[in-house]
């Protein structure tokens, strides 16, 4: 018989509250759209299918989409590669690396970054 503890957890979670993320009919996790970040300071806006949005790309730097210099983007990857998670989608760095430091066009860069984390 479970203790009393794991009983009340388990019964305090399936009282129907609304669960945060996705639900059931929604699916899996999606980009909807990238636009124009409104807080100062950063570049774009990832929106996301689960309501929730990621700001990234500081505003005023420049990025691989736009100087498509390779050894700038070589320096600035092996300059970030130690503190940033580029292995979850809705990370700003893992955005910055995939959509702004990734393909030469933004376009390529963020049909690459769909298909990347399936999304």
């Amino acid at each position: 018989m479970p203790s009393k503890k794991s009983f009340k957890r388990s019964k305090r979670s399936s009282k129907g509250k609304k669960s945060r993320g996705l639900k059931k009919t929604q699916g899996r996790l999606k980009l909807s759209k990238i636009t124009r970040s409104p807080i100062k300071g950063k570049k774009l806006r990832a929106h996301f299918s689960d309501g929730t949005h990621t700001d990234f790309g500081a505003a005023g730097m420049s990025d691989y989409t736009k100087h498509k210099d390779s050894d700038r983007m070589k320096r600035y990857l092996s300059r970030h590669r130690k503190r940033e998670n580029w292995k979850s989608p809705k990370t700003p760095g893992a955005l910055s690396r995939w959509v702004l430091w990734n393909k030469p066009s933004l376009r390529d860069s963020i049909r690459d970054y769909k298909k990347r984390f399936n999304l």
